[in-house]
């Protein structure tokens, strides 16, 4: 299943995004696609019943990595390649709020929205910076692991204040059951994956 909704989206990670969506584990996503991506995203939605608000700018992209947010904004009419967030929900007016927070810089109230702990928006609000984009700490467990996103393999889409925060394990115990309900292939996968990270970085 999520193999197959990946190629609307364009990874495994937005796929389960999606998939938490329409479980109910999550109230809201935000996500990043490029304008020929959007038609098939929007076409999805549309067909779930999902409500997709799409950003009122563009982002260049400092590097390709889903979790990064070092770029540069640019006015929509812009007419190099940037990406636009879109903020997807069963609720409209939660998408279109989501839209507002990240427009108008409110990173805290739009990490709540988004589920994420508040003792990790807050964590996020508090060390987030140019020169500091990437949040990454030392996995200890399979559930906050971070360090396999980038080969399209990870259960939070943030970044949390520990590697041992109870909220940010729940959410991640949570997601994986949510995955192997709808996906066993993938949640083997992931587990698969994700502890063997850990393995690596304790060997060394």
């Amino acid at each position: 299943m999520i193999k197959e909704m990946s190629l609307v989206f364009g990874s495994k990670t937005k796929a389960q995004e999606i998939v938490f969506l329409l479980e109910d584990v999550k109230e809201i996503v935000r996500q990043g696609f490029y304008e020929e991506e959007l038609d098939k995203v929007e076409k999805f939605c549309k067909e779930k019943g999902l409500f997709l608000v799409r950003s009122k700018f563009k982002v260049l992209l400092a590097d390709e990595t889903g979790y990064s947010n070092k770029g540069i904004r640019i006015s929509e009419e812009d007419k190099r390649p940037g990406m636009h967030f879109v903020y997807i929900s069963k609720d409209e007016e939660k998408a279109w709020l989501a839209s507002y927070y990240e427009l108008v810089g409110n990173d805290y109230d739009l990490g709540l929205l988004l589920g994420y702990p508040k003792c990790c928006a807050d964590f996020f609000v508090k060390n987030f910076s140019v020169e500091r984009y990437d949040l990454e700490l030392k996995a200890s467990n399979l559930f906050t692991n971070l360090s396999k996103r980038n080969d399209d393999c990870v259960l939070l889409s943030h970044f949390p204040c520990s590697s041992d925060c109870e909220e940010s394990l729940g959410l991640g115990k949570k997601f994986l059951s949510v995955i192997r309900s709808v996906d066993k292939e993938r949640a083997e996968e992931m587990e698969n994956l994700l502890i063997e990270q850990i393995n690596v970085g304790e060997d060394h």
